[in-house]
């Protein structure tokens, strides 16, 4: 489900907020500078207040959820994968966000080696997962996030 392309993408999305941030961060410090060391200084004040605020704004909503997916994808690139086996008892009709990052689809599985019920989250960016409830699969999972679905 994951590929090298993936955080390839994403690391190149990355690198163009943080490109842009910057250049907007600098469009805005080089005129407020300009107008500081003269004497109209409060011009250049509310040039470096808009420029800053603008910044916060972009990274705040553009950036920060870039960041975290970057993360999210490394974390799964690198981390160790576990197997599990289980029955699907529910899927998520809506994504849900947790951990205060990103969205992710609510799977409750059976599993059927511990026979206890799990909590598997899928990737909202990856579509609503195809899954029948009932059936059995093979979860491939980095902590309890998905990774991977086989059919059993």
């Amino acid at each position: 489900m994951y590929k090298e392309i993936d955080f390839i993408e994403i690391k190149k999305q990355l690198n163009k907020m943080i490109i842009l941030v910057a250049a907007i961060f600098f469009a805005f410090l080089i005129p407020s500078v300009a107008f500081m060391l003269r004497l109209p200084q409060w011009i250049g004040a509310v040039f470096l207040s808009v420029g800053v605020s603008l910044v916060i704004f972009i990274w705040g909503v553009y950036g920060t959820p870039t960041l975290n997916y970057y993360r999210y994808i490394k974390d799964i690139m690198e981390g160790r994968i576990r197997e599990t086996k289980g029955i699907v008892a529910n899927i998520a009709q809506e994504p849900v966000y947790k951990d205060n990052r990103l969205l992710y689809y609510e799977i409750l599985i059976n599993d059927l080696e511990d026979d206890v019920e799990r909590v598997l989250l899928y990737d909202e960016n990856k579509g609503k997962p195809n899954l029948e409830v009932g059936s059995k699969y093979l979860f491939r999972t980095f902590q309890n996030f998905i990774t991977n679905i086989e059919s059993l």
